[in-house]
């Protein structure tokens, strides 16, 4: 790793103080991009890994410093662009998209490897990567195989990042596995939103001063930093909350994907926890199968992240493993009996269920399902259904 000396005078001149994103607002890394960002300014790594990318929204903002900075980084994103259980299943679009951003901007040092992370490791020589940036599947039992894998081939002194660290929910295992690597290497927790961790491999090496003041701390300049951060982000949300208020959002790479997102619950009181996801391409008719745990819940929600789009429900049905149905739509008659809410409109349709959304929660409300005992059958919610950009006002 190429490490300079910072010939800044003050602690608050950062090298993101000019950073603005090209992609931001896609996932739980928005509060750490300007930090991202920085690390790759003033660390200068030959070689960086990411291992989970997903929409890419920490990865490209690894090779957008690259490229505003002339690192000469040689950039690795490894991922099987399938999804998994803490962020939901997504079908293809994911990796289009991916992969046509990468091809347009950093096709030149960044290569995207189409992996499961233990297949890929093979690929890395031992002490080759000097920054690590590790964001998999979150369990416990994951992150243990992923570090005993990828941190020999992260050289000493290197750098890992390590995002999700202080989510004590959800079965995330990552908060353990952080707190036992901390006792073994110099290291950081930014505990702001679902919290990242900077961590030294051994043995300890003189790092950059804007590292080095958060392996430090507490000192006044991680202090500083923090608080930049800290206005750097809030300015991030409120240009996201901007663009959903002027419609802008529809011309990001945010809206070309629609997350959906069921809730279940005994009592109708919702909560993240209770829920599952997936994530679907626009334009074309899609078929998901959402499997719910068992849990007596009697009520069902639906939600949609999605940007001023037109959603077209050809059908919904709740079943039991033994094909038993507990609810089923499919009929103009039969999707009068679901609610619409929040953030959308009911469209007139002869056969299906079309609301137009309007804003960021949007919601749809199932009847009341009949509880069969404290401990039922598990449950899939099986959805047929196509997104496509609603026709601007005005």
């Amino acid at each position: 790793m190429r490490t300079v000396t910072e010939s800044t005078d003050t602690p608050m001149a950062a090298p993101s103080r000019h950073f603005r994103p090209m992609l931001v607002g896609l996932g739980a890394w928005t509060n750490h991009l300007h930090f991202a960002y920085d690390a790759v300014a003033v660390l200068r790594p030959q070689m960086l890994v990411e291992l989970g990318t997903d929409r890419g929204e920490s990865y490209f903002c690894f090779c957008q410093s690259v490229v505003e900075n002339r690192t000469g980084t040689r950039c690795f994103a490894v991922d099987n662009w399938r999804g998994d259980l803490h962020v939901g299943g997504y079908d293809e679009a994911t990796y289009r998209e991916v992969a046509a951003h990468n091809e347009k901007h950093y096709h030149d040092f960044s290569t995207l490897v189409r992996s499961d992370f233990a297949d890929a490791v093979a690929r890395f020589a031992d002490n080759s990567i000097d920054l690590l940036h590790l964001d998999g599947l979150h369990t416990e039992t994951a992150v243990r195989q992923d570090l005993e894998r990828w941190l020999p081939k992260l050289k000493a002194g290197g750098i890992l990042l390590m995002h999700d660290v202080t989510v004590r929910n959800r079965g995330f295992g990552v908060w353990k596995v952080w707190e036992e690597l901390c006792a073994r290497g110099r290291s950081f927790t930014f505990h702001v939103g679902p919290g990242l961790g900077l961590w030294e491999k051994p043995p300890r090496r003189p790092q950059p001063p804007l590292i080095e003041s958060f392996l430090s701390a507490p000192n006044e300049s991680s202090a500083q930093f923090l608080s930049e951060y800290h206005a750097c982000t809030a300015e991030l949300h409120q240009r996201i909350a901007q663009s959903w208020n002027d419609g802008t959002i529809r011309d990001t790479y945010f809206a070309q994907q629609t997350t959906v997102q069921v809730f279940f619950s005994k009592d109708g009181v919702h909560s993240e926890e209770d829920s599952v996801l997936a994530r679907i391409g626009h334009d074309e008719w899609k078929e998901l199968a959402l499997p719910l745990p068992p849990g007596g819940y009697g009520a069902v929600r639906i939600d949609f992240v999605s940007a001023f789009t037109t959603i077209e429900i050809a059908a919904i049905r709740l079943r039991k493993p033994n094909g038993a149905t507990l609810f089923e739509a499919e009929s103009a008659e039969a999707f009068n009996q679901i609610r619409v809410a929040g953030d959308a409109t009911r469209l007139p349709h002869a056969r299906s269920l079309r609301i137009q959304v309007t804003g960021l929660d949007p919601q749809l409300y199932l009847p009341h399902l009949a509880r069969t005992g404290d401990v039922p059958e598990p449950v899939t919610v099986e959805l047929k259904l196509r997104v496509s950009a609603s026709e601007r006002s005005g």
